[in-house]
């Protein structure tokens, strides 16, 4: 049965419960010449204000240019989380929910979007910035300039958003300023030399874990479509690898329209090299996951997390002389710096990297596998000990370590 209410003093307001009320009522629309009903339930209003309501949302259909209802800040991030939830990886969903419950919402929420100004968002990162917290052993720091900017563009995307649905006049976010901190991409990169020796240290201290990293280095592929490949994927004849799933946490799927891949990719020769020596030592002892087609499983068959190399990373970090903070990523980002360093077009970096926009998607279409495979051959250029003056070996491998190429066979 309908909701209807009692009524009250005021027409079309029926009284549901102690603040909240349905407003009804009909009006016609001047844009198709028929009568359209209104019917609303109002939370935390008095009888009055919700007659109120109700003759706007009349008005407005009559004028034929309906106006949305004010909403505040943490009304609308509900429904806009429940929608973006379903277009982002499950990673990327925790970071924007993680922001808005921890830090955008008990300081904005109970706003309303309208009243929002630039004024009152930038008190908000002030306040943000000098805020203190206690880490589990009791020690007090403070929020990190980069960790206020992560809030703040979750909250800029979901404002930005809300502009049009909402009828927002101005933009709150625009020339709200942070102090001035490095977070430029170069900074999370190493150079090329950097790269040589820990690769380096990477093949004599770990070897487990070494053609992993290559691939990395010298694809510049996420970590979650290297991780997720597997032996079929490389065609030798051919000199690609065709990448056609991601991984996060060992749950497989395809590859999603938010972190993109390119669908092929060139396989030069140095790190084919490395490729079939990999695959031999996995033949050789038999390694668990080899059944299972996967191309760098863990020691125990399943798929890799960033952190399975953790302590392998942190050892080659020092043995490379690396003082500042570099992670798996971080490989990611020194490929887009040599790639920008080698002169390679920006149409084909862009390709290469997966970064691929809609509105771009004409101009990377043209993209052919052998200017993608000229680019890397220019990345791979820049890395000391890697071209053919080293006797056809990557990176410092030996002819001992690396099988040659007849050798290798498909597991």
């Amino acid at each position: 049965m309908a909701m209807k209410g009692r009524p009250t003093k005021y027409p079309g307001v029926n009284y549901l419960a102690k603040g909240r009320y349905l407003v009804r009522g009909l009006a016609t629309d001047p844009r198709t010449g028929r009568r359209k009903e209104v019917r609303r339930t109002l939370q935390d209003v008095s009888a009055s204000e919700a007659a109120r309501v109700r003759a706007n949302l009349i008005e407005e259909i009559e004028a034929g240019a309906a106006k949305p209802l004010r909403r505040r800040v943490g009304e609308f991030a509900q429904s806009w989380m429940k929608s973006k939830a379903l277009k982002l990886s499950s990673n990327s969903a925790q970071t924007y929910g993680d922001a808005l419950d921890q830090h955008v919402l008990p300081a904005l929420g109970d706003y309303h979007y309208d009243s929002l100004t630039n004024e009152i968002v930038q008190e908000w990162i002030d306040e943000c910035l000098l805020a203190q917290w206690k880490t589990p052993s009791g020690r007090v720091k403070r929020y990190s300039p980069k960790s206020v900017h992560v809030w703040f563009r979750v909250f800029r995307t979901m404002t930005r958003d809300a502009m049009e649905p909402l009828r927002l006049e101005r933009d709150p976010t625009i020339r709200v300023s942070f102090p001035s901190f490095d977070d430029d991409v170069v900074s999370k990169a190493i150079t090329a030399e950097t790269l040589a020796k820990f690769l380096e240290a990477m093949r004599s201290g770990f070897p487990q874990h070494y053609a992993l990293t290559v691939a990395l280095a010298y694809t510049g592929m996420r970590f979650c479509h290297v991780s997720a490949l597997k032996w079929e994927d490389w065609d030798e004849r051919k000199q690609n690898i065709v990448v056609s799933r991601r991984q996060v946490r060992g749950d497989v799927g395809p590859v999603s329209r938010k972190k993109r891949a390119p669908r092929e990719y060139p396989v030069q020769p140095e790190l084919a090299e490395v490729l079939r020596w990999h695959r031999q030592r996995m033949i050789k002892e038999q390694a668990p996951g080899l059944a299972d087609g996967w191309m760098f499983p863990t020691s125990v068959g399943t798929l890799r997390a960033p952190s399975s190399v953790g302590k392998a990373w942190t050892r080659c970090i020092g043995e490379a002389g690396i003082e500042k903070r570099f992670t798996v990523h971080g490989l990611r980002y020194t490929f887009n710096d040599l790639v920008r360093r080698a002169n390679v077009d920006p149409i084909v970096r862009r390709a290469l990297l997966g970064h691929v926009t809609e509105d771009m998607q004409r101009h990377y279409s043209n993209v052919g596998l052998d200017e993608k495979r000229a680019a890397v051959a220019g990345v791979i250029a820049l890395v000391p000990n890697s071209s053919a003056e080293s006797g056809g070996t990557f990176s410092g491998t030996s002819q001992e370590t690396t099988p040659k190429t007849e050798t290798a066979g498909h597991p």
